[in-house]
């Protein structure tokens, strides 16, 4: 196979464009300049001509060459009409010379330049042209002939030659200053996309921090270099989500191994022992049997809260009915009390409609987490509030103790999956590490954010919002009763 043909570059191109079109236009002014100008010296010359003609032919008498030279002396053409006679023999004699040619001999054999002017030849040099106009019934050498007024062409041809090759070189001229200024303008507006070819370039190679120059957004160019420009930043935003995806992923990994890590030794450890006879009682196999049974529920818990984590995350545009959260987060509440009756828990519920679109146990599972949250962390005697605080888009619901609380380090990473803030939340009192990352996980697949921060005066609050229910679909039947106030429910 060949080598493929190297094709012109856009610049090159467009270059080539414009010169091509002005020399177009400048050879087709070349062309026509002469031809007006030729036919308008031409039509001068005829005037003359015709205008001597006619002259001549009212003079009465013989007609000599100083009457014929007198006829022409108030032309412009002054001195440059020749008068010649024909006769019907075809035998020339010049009556008159032009004074710019004193050998002229115009060749008058054809006779088309009677009663009308036309161009003939020289009978002595070839190259030489005359304009030529004559009329017959005059009596030459006693013979019956014509008298014929000429002028000479060699004026008029070497202007036309001077023209021609001024105008060669004007537009030659041209040409080149159109090209060399067409060539610096084209590659200064040319200039950005060369930067975006460089910078694909560079792109390609895995330098994702290039940009282009931005140029003025009112031109094509401008526009194409913001455009490339936004779609870099957006593959970067892409490429940076995938890679923190990845991390995340591998992380996610390596810690649910370690977390099943530990059980799974455990059981597999008392197994050996078993086998090996190493439990000597029956009392040694209780207790090696009861802590089998307890690392089984812990991998059972783990595998469990990894599965919902795995939902929480695939659930997009969670809708599935409206949710009134007064009464979600009573039974909530109330729930917490009868679990735990040492710590005190709180409800400030709103007094007017607080409705959510989405999955009810979902929900009822993010603040059954928090609480628990609370039970598992706090000392007894803690008091849990949980608050409702309805916007005109949206409602916050903020569950907050009064508890010890978390460092401001712990605080940015409270909804990191297997983090644990200290040694006291140990696997055996703080659970898998997984229920602030399933509870962050529900809130972002209702649409919602959520975020930690200190209670004033000590302890942890933790912000749930959602958006609200709007649009027809969240009017509510009627039903008797209503929302609960704020409510207090006394210790137990």
């Amino acid at each position: 196979m060949g080598t493929p043909r190297r094709r012109w570059t856009l610049r090159a191109r467009l270059i080539a464009l414009v010169v091509a079109t002005a020399a177009v236009a400048l050879v087709a002014v070349d062309i026509v300049l002469p031809l007006i100008m030729r036919d308008a010296a031409i039509s001068t010359k005829d005037a003359t001509l015709s205008a001597a003609t006619a002259a001549a032919q009212k003079e009465y008498g013989r007609l000599t060459g100083e009457i014929l030279a007198d006829l022409t002396s108030g032309s412009g053409l002054k001195g440059e009409v020749g008068w010649s006679t024909i006769t019907q023999s075809g035998i020339t004699q010049v009556l008159v010379q032009a004074a710019s040619d004193e050998d002229a001999n115009p060749d008058l054999t054809s006779a088309e330049w009677l009663n009308a002017a036309a161009t003939v030849g020289d009978a002595t040099h070839g190259d030489l042209r005359y304009r030529a106009m004559g009329f017959g019934g005059v009596i030459v050498n006693g013979q019956p002939g014509y008298l014929v007024a000429w002028i000479p062409m060699a004026d008029l041809d070497e202007q036309l030659r001077r023209l021609i090759l001024a105008e060669l070189l004007i537009t030659a001229g041209l040409l080149v200053l159109l090209g060399a200024t067409a060539s610096l303008v084209i590659r200064r507006e040319m200039r950005p996309l060369e930067s975006m070819a460089t910078a694909a370039d560079a792109i390609a190679q895995g330098d994702l921090s290039r940009r282009v120059q931005e140029s003025d957004p009112g031109t094509e160019i401008g526009r194409l270099g913001f455009a490339f420009n936004d779609m870099l930043d957006g593959i970067s935003s892409l490429l940076d989500e995938r890679r923190r995806n990845e991390d995340k992923l591998r992380r996610f990994i390596a810690d649910a191994s370690h977390e099943l890590r530990t059980p799974v030794a455990a059981v597999r450890g008392y197994t050996d022992l078993y086998q090996a006879g190493a439990l000597p009682d029956e009392s040694a196999v209780d207790r090696a049997m009861q802590r089998m049974g307890f690392e089984a529920r812990r991998m059972g818990a783990l595998v469990d809260d990894l599965l919902t984590l795995i939902q929480a995350d695939a659930e997009n545009a969670v809708g599935h009915e409206l949710v009134d959260l007064n009464e979600l987060l009573t039974g909530v509440v109330d729930d917490a009390a009868v679990i735990d009756p040492t710590r005190i828990w709180r409800l400030a519920a709103s007094n007017g409609g607080v409705d959510v679109f989405g999955d009810r146990l979902r929900l009822h599972q993010v603040f059954a987490n928090l609480l628990s949250n609370i039970r598992t962390h706090t000392a007894e005697g803690t008091v849990a509030t949980v608050s409702v605080l309805p916007g005109l888009d949206e409602i916050a619901v903020s569950v907050s103790d009064d508890g010890p609380g978390v460092s401001d380090e712990d605080l940015d990473r409270l909804f990191d999956r297997f983090y644990r803030v200290d040694p006291s939340r140990s696997r055996e009192r703080g659970g898998t590490g997984l229920g602030l990352s399933i509870v962050a996980a529900i809130v972002r697949g209702h649409g919602g954010r959520i975020a930690a921060t200190h209670t004033p005066g000590g302890g942890l609050t933790i912000t749930v919002v959602l958006p609200r229910a709007s649009g027809t679909a969240a009017v509510r039947p009627a039903r008797p009763g209503g929302p609960a106030g704020s409510v207090d429910l006394p210790e137990t």
